[in-house]
């Protein structure tokens, strides 16, 4: 069992425009990583593997700007969502009738009003 505690924040809270930053800092991060996923899938029709990708955004701004292990949960949660996307494309691939439509590669996020989540593990 996983112990979770989450932390709303309203715009209303003195914190707001820091945790707002730190969430659109997660967001390049993500779509960062993303593009390297995306351009590597076009180039070889294979996943990247997570060293790879590490080595790969470690050294951005934006992953700088943030405790490692925040940066890194975003990179593991983006390899969590290819891994689902190649799962769901082999399943498609036997059975169709499962699903609406081929399963789609994920999508960057909005460049201007895009957020990621805030993940904080314990020891960060």
């Amino acid at each position: 069992m996983k112990l979770v505690e989450r932390h709303v924040i309203t715009k209303s809270h003195y914190l707001w425009s820091a945790c707002d930053h730190k969430a659109f800092l997660l967001k390049n991060l993500f779509n960062l990583a993303n593009y390297h996923y995306r351009q590597h899938f076009f180039s070889y029709q294979k996943k990247l593997n997570f060293n790879q990708l590490y080595h790969k955004v470690s050294k951005s701004d934006d992953y700088q700007a943030l405790p490692t292990k925040v940066s890194k949960q975003i990179i593991r949660r983006l390899d969590s969502a290819w891994s689902s996307y190649f799962s769901a494309l082999r399943e498609w691939k036997k059975q169709p009738n499962k699903f609406l439509g081929k399963p789609k590669i994920p999508k960057y996020k909005h460049k201007t009003k895009g957020r990621n989540i805030l993940p904080y593990p314990d020891e960060s």
